[in-house]
């Protein structure tokens, strides 16, 4: 699951430790790294290891059906919990901001959120268009880094004209490689023309 998060095909900027939403870590330092590297190919069935923002905490007496692994990350009180603090504290690498699945080393690319993309286009079509029929629909938005590439995805099984704006080359070709979108389209004039060709709503 680490080794996932910080391949060159799912991280945003694995050299890093970056696996997506810009700031979203597996861990603090590449010290961090190999030391939960070490410790989890020595640990036994009846130990468990234990991580703070990163930081190995050790190896830790258990029993077999307890967890291999406890993760917390970005803990910190609320008295000190303003962006500043936060700054200051990743600064000094005693936190980290792990995301929802970057620090948890369960992150699973654009596809852990495709589902929900697809029922969020059919239910605005539905609630705002009034369509459950969404052929013509055009649904335009932004931003094909991180999880964003599902919002291809989304739009094709949706079966609407999906029309994702991105400024950052290397993220629309990564996705355009891997296949969450269909076309590219460097000129708004191009884009337009080809957006005509369907009926939009």
């Amino acid at each position: 699951m680490i080794m996932n998060n910080l391949s060159d095909a799912v991280a945003q900027f694995p050299q890093e430790l970056v696996t997506y939403g810009g700031n979203g870590t597996v861990f603090s330092n590449w010290a961090q790294y190999h030391l939960v590297m070490k410790y989890l190919c020595e640990m036994t069935e009846e130990q468990t290891l234990v991580l703070y923002s990163g930081h190995p905490l050790g190896l830790f007496p258990s029993h077999p059906d307890a967890p291999r692994v406890v993760v917390s990350n970005g803990m910190v009180i609320p008295n000190y919990s303003s962006r500043e603090m936060y700054e200051k504290m990743y600064a000094q690498g005693v936190t980290q901001y792990g995301q929802m699945t970057a620090g948890s080393f369960c992150y699973i690319g654009p596809q852990g959120i495709v589902h929900g993309t697809t029922i969020t286009v059919l239910n605005a079509c539905r609630k705002y268009l009034g369509k459950s029929d969404t052929g013509g629909v055009c649904y335009v938005t932004s931003g094909l880094g991180g999880m964003s590439g599902a919002q291809g995805k989304a739009s094709t099984i949706a079966g609407v004209v999906g029309v994702v704006c991105e400024i950052d080359e290397s993220a629309l070709k990564k996705r355009y490689d891997q296949g969450w979108i269909q076309e590219v389209r460097n000129e708004s004039k191009r884009a337009y023309s080809r957006i005509a060709r369907v009926q939009i709503v």
